[in-house]
């Protein structure tokens, strides 16, 4: 079953909100790290999703669960990332 065209990035969004009010009670230094981790785990359920659902990943003209496996990595990423330059501050 293929999703249209809002339903994958808002399905994304709130995955991702669900992240970040995970992390949120975690201690300030172990914050981002949380953070990233869970990103990752997303990141690997919509990739799992992609793999059994979504069908080939090109020539899709809206955002498939491809493009959400590759969000959550990217954003997992980028948390790691700024942890590292001290950009949380910890």
């Amino acid at each position: 079953m293929r999703d249209t065209d809002g339903a994958v990035l808002g399905n994304w969004i709130l995955s991702t909100a669900l992240c970040l009010a995970l992390a949120a009670p975690c201690p300030v230094p172990a914050l981002p790290w949380v953070l990233a981790a869970l990103l990752s785990l997303s990141g690997f359920v919509w990739l799992g999703r992609a793999i059994t659902q979504a069908g080939p990943p090109a020539d899709a003209p809206h955002p498939t669960a491809w493009d959400a496996a590759l969000l959550s990595f990217a954003a997992s990423f980028g948390v790691q990332s700024a942890a590292r330059l001290g950009l949380f501050g910890g």
